[in-house]
């Protein structure tokens, strides 16, 4: 839209640079939902859409009762609006992540409802529906991701294969590939929402994450830089290229992601005023974890998530080994937040840890660039 409204206003074919649009993207979002934060948790209020008591054994949070909640309709639009304003719709690499938002959102938004409504947090949908909804949302993703006409990677052994940042080349999976993104999508989305579980905990990582994959969006989007970090090498004619055309408007759009993300951490901060709910949980780990596939940096995305990895696979041990095979715990709570509170750690003190566990595990995903 602004590079539009620039050709119009100035008759010239130049466009506003990668970077300006990128800054443009971040603060208007931020500065989006920070003006209007206020007036939509007021709205929530009045309409009762609020936080059902909850309880954790000996943990209590009735504290959080009350609170609103359906906080990432906010962060959806905002990020819907600030990539109206500054990213390109000419490619796919824009509109995919767009559609899986909104798609897991809803999946989540009708969970949230369920558990308002049932004014019990154990109200929502069935475990069945939701992986069902999810691995719909993943075979849609995969369908305009795979297809010729909609996909943004135009070389079929590109676009189908599964690459490690260790290894020159990909693993060529063929139609196979369906099932890791398939996979990949549903764990992306369950990962932020059983991290979801404490004031501003999952944000902060979420925000690292979009920016990772936007730094790799950028590098790959530049033929230069592709080039030397041997990125996704392919034939075309007699030479070889580099890189991803035009994912470079990945990092316009992770960009909004982040900057929606710091607007709602204003309100989210301990004590928080508005939660996100499966809605945003979900419509946040969709939209990253198709970037991540769009983007072909899957490996990636799992190294700067490595809180949400360590989230998901403290409830698995917990909930399957520990219960279903030897009969006993192996935490006193899952997943992990929940066990450092049980332990007597402060919930703020419980979540700056975490998010400096986030931050080392977004520079190590960085630092993947110089290993490769």
């Amino acid at each position: 839209m602004i590079q539009l409204l620039y050709s119009m206003l100035y008759a010239s074919t130049e466009h506003v640079s990668l970077l300006a649009r990128t800054i443009g993207a971040g603060i208007t979002s931020a500065v989006l939902f920070v003006v209007f934060g206020s007036w939509f948790i007021k709205l929530l209020k009045a309409k009762g859409y609020c936080e059902p008591s909850r309880e954790f054994g000996s943990l209590a949070a009735s504290g959080k009762a009350g609170t609103p909640t359906l906080g990432g309709i906010m962060i959806y639009l905002v990020v819907l609006a600030s990539a109206i304003l500054w990213c390109k719709f000419t490619t796919s690499f824009t509109f995919i992540p767009l559609i899986a938002g909104v798609g897991f959102g809803t999946i989540g938004l009708l969970d949230d409802f369920r558990k308002i409504r049932g004014k019990s947090s154990e109200a929502g949908i069935s475990r069945r529906a939701k992986y069902a909804g999810q691995i719909i949302m993943g075979a849609l993703v995969a369908f305009f991701f795979l297809h010729p006409f909609f996909s943004p990677i135009q070389p079929y052994a590109t676009r189908t294969s599964f690459f490690l940042p260790f290894v020159e080349g990909g693993i060529h999976m063929g139609v196979a590939y369906v099932c890791v993104i398939l996979v990949f999508m549903v764990a992306a989305a369950n990962s932020v929402n059983l991290t979801d579980g404490m004031d501003g905990l999952a944000i902060v990582p979420a925000i690292l994450v979009a920016l990772v994959l936007g730094a790799l969006g950028y590098i790959t989007g530049r033929v230069d830089f592709a080039e030397y970090f041997h990125f996704f090498p392919h034939a075309e004619g007699a030479r070889t290229a580099y890189g991803l055309k035009e994912s470079g408007e990945l990092m316009v759009l992770s960009a909004s992601i982040a900057g929606a993300g710091v607007g709602f951490l204003w309100f989210n901060a301990h004590p928080a005023t508005i939660f996100m709910g499966d809605t945003g949980s979900m419509a946040l780990g969709g939209m990253l974890g198709s970037i991540a596939v769009i983007s072909k940096q899957e490996v990636i995305c799992v190294i700067a998530g490595g809180l949400f990895v360590i989230e998901v696979a403290s409830s698995f041990l917990q909930e399957n080994i520990g219960f279903k095979m030897l009969g006993r715990r192996i935490f006193f709570r899952a997943p992990l937040h929940h066990n450092m509170l049980h332990k007597g750690t402060a919930e703020t003190k419980v979540t700056v840890r975490l998010w400096i566990i986030s931050v080392f595990f977004a520079v190590l995903a960085l630092c993947t660039l110089k290993l490769r």
